[in-house]
């Protein structure tokens, strides 16, 4: 870009993602990846994948419309406060998560996730698990579904869930155009 563009440009933080794509037919073995990465990759590999051969679980495979490829994670999405509770009423983070999620699960047989408060807020039992229950609903507007042990999934091969990250994409360009609007000199 030239100055003039760059002097256009402002870069406003609206937050972070973290995606781990865990490949299933790579050199390293998928569970031993997961586990050295972060302890709450570790533990959705110990819920999906079978820890000793590094295959998927059975009930994880039993689950899946199409078992073969790779597993996409989640890790986590994180809103900068002036940003939560944005997006048409819905929530920018399934917006901006769901856009992420239709680029990065090319060749992906499912995202997994595991809700937990992700910005290092302090909590107790109780408020974990209403914050764990309403980031459920959250990520049911993408697609994600119970799994086992409070591991949610998204399987990349059913229509529903690619239907539902196109809603969130028109969602997001619905809501790029009214800041559009409302900016426009």
């Amino acid at each position: 870009m030239d100055q003039e563009s760059l002097d256009a440009v402002q870069d406003v933080t609206v937050g972070r993602m973290s995606f781990v794509r865990v490949r299933m037919f790579g050199p390293d073995h998928p569970f031993e990846a997961m586990d050295s990465y972060t302890g709450d990759v570790s533990r959705i590999g110990e819920v999906v994948l079978d820890v000793v051969d590094g295959r998927w679980e059975p009930a994880f495979e039993a689950s899946l419309a199409h078992p073969v490829g790779d597993l996409l994670v989640m890790e986590r999405v994180i809103l900068e406060p002036p940003w939560r509770g944005l997006g048409l009423g819905l929530g920018l983070g399934p917006v901006l998560a769901g856009a992420a999620i239709r680029r990065l699960s090319q060749d992906c047989v499912a995202v997994a996730y595991e809700p937990g408060s992700a910005d290092g807020r302090e909590s107790t039992e109780g408020q974990h698990r209403e914050a764990a229950a309403k980031l459920s609903r959250v990520w049911e507007r993408i697609g994600f579904a119970p799994f086992q042990d409070g591991v949610r999934i998204l399987d990349c091969h059913l229509q529903r869930p690619q239907d539902l990250l196109a809603e969130r994409q028109e969602e997001f360009n619905a809501l790029c155009r009214a800041w559009r609007e409302h900016h426009q000199p």
